[in-house]
């Protein structure tokens, strides 16, 4: 008897949870929809540098390819001079980067921790830079590097990268910079340590969230960056990987299966990246969006 009295309320409960569970359901076969669209332009470029020319003529794009021919990576690498121009995206990132967050941080510091006149207008100004096109810059831009002589080689790139990533970099750094609490610098003071040193020894260590994330979003956009280094680079021993890929795609633009290696080859180090690290991407950029 008791039994038959409790199995209604059972169904009851079972049924109030397939209820609730329906949207949820939802919602993931409609992410599971949206990653399948974002992948299959990245699966067809996959696919299609891993196939001889023969085959993709003969059965199109979206056939699966008779026989892989990992070859192509290989030729790709040699023949489009790729060694040369991931050296020179290696070398700005290595430099650009972390130059970047350090400025922007020594920046940030004292617009989230320092009381003094013109704070917020100073922090707007930085801003500002956020609405400032790159397009409207480059002549200055070429003529400034001209006229410090470094115009067409690999220097000239880094102070236009490391000022157009400030704006940015501050804004993400001050929020997280705001999290923080004020004890630990009234303590450190009082102990007598500068305010560098409070930056240096314990506000830097403590941002690490935000450091990893400003890393993986200047580093995927300064190895994507082709305006500036295209007006700015014309030499080959200088080239960018974007801008050795645009050449390359130039010379080989009938061979379709090498351009799609090549495109696989200029995405993987930055994608590798972003898989590893993106855990950290959320946490840094949302840090400081709940405090004033």
């Amino acid at each position: 008897m008791t039994e038959s009295l409790l199995l209604p309320k059972r169904n009851a409960t079972v049924a109030t949870r397939l209820r609730r569970s329906w949207p949820t359901l939802l919602i993931w076969i409609g992410l599971i929809f949206l990653a399948a669209l974002w992948l299959i332009p990245f699966i067809i470029i996959l696919l299609t540098s891993l196939r001889s020319m023969n085959d993709l003529i003969s059965n199109g794009v979206f056939a699966w390819p008779q026989r892989f021919l990992p070859e192509n990576f290989a030729k790709a690498w040699s023949i489009g001079n790729f060694s040369v121009y991931f050296r020179n995206s290696l070398i700005l990132i290595l430099t650009k980067v972390p130059l970047g967050i350090l400025i922007a941080a020594l920046a940030a510091y004292p617009l989230a921790k320092m009381r003094f006149r013109f704070n917020n207008a100073i922090f707007v100004i930085f801003l500002i830079g956020l609405a400032i096109p790159v397009q409207v810059t480059l002549m200055p831009l070429l003529v400034m590097m001209k006229q410090l002589g470094i115009a067409g080689t690999l220097p000239a790139l880094i102070p236009p990268y490391v000022v157009f990533g400030l704006p940015f970099q501050i804004f993400v750094m001050r929020g997280f910079f705001r999290t923080l609490p004020n004890e630990l610098i009234e303590a450190a003071r009082l102990d007598g340590c500068s305010e560098f040193t409070v930056f240096w020894r314990i506000m830097l260590p403590l941002s690490g969230p935000a450091l990893v994330t400003l890393f993986i979003i200047d580093a995927l956009g300064t190895w994507n960056e082709l305006l500036i280094a295209l007006v700015l680079i014309n030499s080959e021993a200088w080239l960018t990987v974007p801008v050795g890929l645009l050449r390359f795609q130039g010379q080989w633009a009938s061979r379709y299966t090498e351009l799609m290696a090549g495109v696989v080859i200029s995405i993987a180090p930055i994608l590798f990246i972003y898989i590893f690290l993106q855990r950290y991407l959320v946490s840094g950029l949302t840090a400081g969006a709940l405090k004033e």
